[in-house]
């Protein structure tokens, strides 16, 4: 006989198996995961590193130079030459000075003739850095043949910082201790001073140079404001991975000069389609009147996994806070080099909680940067700007991670790295320029996600999505043709090709290289405090994407950017 029983409709019995739900979580990622590691924390923060931006123009300096006099009327008596000799010079000897005048003795000059050798040495201080200098004929006999030039340096008479507010006045007046009175006017250090106080944010200057009271000398009057102005940029873009969210909303705020004279806040918020947040806030001050310049920061990002990884149930968070120091070693309108170090601590954190698993990592670095820029003439005119970067540090996993670290990449420990980062925009004829770039990471072990060179994405390979191609190692190489429509619409012709090595060390038999390139157009367009960015490239080597299983290209990116 058989007999038939009924379970009990209790809610354990109707709870599926934890095993169960592990088990489904796996299948239905799988596809992914066959194509590429599940996306972290630190590689998460990574493809939130926004480019680096060409530096602005400085604003020329109003420096009014002396009258030269009444030009002469070539013509009338004229002296032969027997020997030039010169009076007031500080900064050349006479035999340096007679050099640039070239072999004038036993040639005969009339008043104009003679005034153009004073010219001539006028031109060679300023063209050495001494705007005010000019050369003089004082009265003379020149019956027997030498010429008696007089040299005017030019020396600091008043200099002061003009504004109504004590403070204010005081603090500016510091940038310009290094223009005392009764020195040599020299461009460098004049120039320097006025580009740090510029500099600041919230502040306007107004600096002018007139002739002084005393002969020979200049006053600086620096008329300068402190304004706490507030910024905003909104953008959205389609810059983000498929698995944290494509589509991306964000909003910066500046505040200039909040709590004193040329500090900085800034605070950033950013959200995907995906479940990404981000939320930091940076603030900054100048750290004296020479340059130096302190900053603190801390930034949280919060991640949930979609599409494909859905079913794992997979986020996490990274934490960073950061204190960094620079200093211009150089501030020149045309030239300009900044040491800047950073100390960054990263806490990343990641789970998956359909499998209950969850993992913890932390780092700490500093960076040490220089970074550059110069303008030139070359050609038709451009710039070239960039940074060489060095990032010792120290990774720490938590017991579990640790374990599996030990037999794969063995990257729990100190590591260190080498950035390079250069830029080159160049006038070509006509409507025509160029921009290159070249970017390099060199690793000697292998390093965590956080630390990574990634090729994809609209700043590097932009035939393919953001999360692909990232490796201890790798090299970027970037070309675009430009061409102005109108002053604020250019089309452009590009092509990206970069390698990286996945690990520095492999352990494994798996891929050890990866090599992609790609090719495209793009439309920038500009007006007021609006811009737009679009692009469309495709695929030449690399094959299909693993970081994304979306068919078919070209690969679309657009920014939309509006400040006010």
């Amino acid at each position: 006989m058989t007999r038939f029983t009924t379970a009990p409709n209790t809610r354990e019995h109707q709870r599926p198996h934890p095993i169960a739900l592990a088990l489904g979580a796996l299948l239905c990622a799988a596809p992914a995961l066959a194509q590429q590691a599940l996306p972290d924390a630190g590689r998460t923060l990574r493809e939130l590193t926004p480019p680096a931006e060409a530096p602005k123009p400085s604003r020329p300096l109003d420096i009014l130079t002396p009258d030269s006099g009444q030009p002469v009327a070539p013509g009338g008596p004229q002296v032969q030459l027997q020997s030039v000799d010169f009076s007031g010079h500080t900064v050349f000897d006479a035999d340096a000075l007679r050099a640039v005048l070239g072999e004038v003795t036993g040639q005969r000059f009339d008043l104009a003739g003679l005034r153009g050798l004073a010219a001539r040495i006028t031109a060679h201080y300023q063209r050495a850095g001494y705007p005010f200098a000019r050369a003089l004929l004082p009265a003379q006999a020149l019956g027997q043949g030498r010429l008696q030039i007089e040299v005017i340096e030019g020396r600091w008479g008043k200099v002061r910082a003009a504004n109504e507010v004590t403070d204010v006045q005081a603090a500016a007046q510091a940038y310009l201790a290094p223009l005392p009175s009764g020195a040599l006017i020299e461009q460098a250090p004049l120039e320097r001073a006025l580009l740090l106080l510029s500099d600041l944010p919230g502040v306007t200057s107004h600096p002018v140079v007139r002739p002084g009271e005393a002969g020979g000398s200049g006053d600086l009057e620096v008329s300068v404001q402190r304004e706490r102005s507030v910024g905003a940029e909104l953008a959205l873009d389609n810059h983000g991975s498929r698995y944290n969210g494509i589509y991306r909303a964000r909003l910066q705020l500046q505040i200039d000069s909040p709590f004193t004279f040329g500090d900085q806040l800034q605070l950033r918020t950013m959200a995907s389609d995906e479940a990404l947040l981000l939320g930091s806030l940076d603030y900054s001050l100048p750290l004296g009147a020479q340059g130096w310049r302190g900053r603190i920061g801390y930034a949280h990002t919060s991640y949930e996994l979609g599409q494909q990884f859905a079913a794992l149930r997979a986020g996490g968070s990274a934490k960073v806070a950061s204190l960094g120091l620079s200093y211009p070693l150089r501030r020149t309108r045309l030239a300009n080099v900044t040491l800047a170090a950073s100390y960054q601590h990263k806490d990343l954190r990641d789970r998956q909680d359909a499998l209950a698993t969850r993992s913890a990592k932390r780092s700490d670095s500093v960076a040490l940067t220089l970074q550059f820029d110069r303008r030139d003439e070359i050609g038709g005119g451009g710039i070239s700007y960039g940074s060489l970067s060095w990032t010792p540090g120290r990774l720490r996993l938590d017991p579990q991670a640790r374990a599996g670290d030990a037999l794969t990449a063995r990257s729990q420990g100190r590591f260190d790295k080498l950035g390079l980062d250069l830029h080159r925009i160049q006038a070509l004829s006509g409507a025509f320029s160029l921009y290159g770039h070249l970017g390099a990471q060199w690793s000697e072990g292998n390093l965590d996600s956080s630390e990574d060179f990634g090729l994809g994405g609209p700043a590097g390979v932009r035939a393919y999505p953001s999360s692909e191609g990232y490796g201890d190692r790798g090299l970027l190489a970037q070309l675009e043709l430009h061409y102005a429509l109108q002053p604020n619409t250019k089309l452009l012709a590009f092509y990206d090709a970069g390698r990286v090595d996945i690990n520095a060390r492999p352990w494994d038999r798996a891929d050890r290289h990866r090599s992609l390139a790609g090719a495209g157009l793009g439309l920038r367009w500009q007006l007021r405090g609006v811009s737009a960015d679009l692009s469309l490239a495709w695929r030449t080597q690399g094959g299909s994407p693993r970081s994304d299983t979306r068919p078919g290209q070209p690969m679309a990116w657009f920014s939309l950017v509006s400040r006010f």
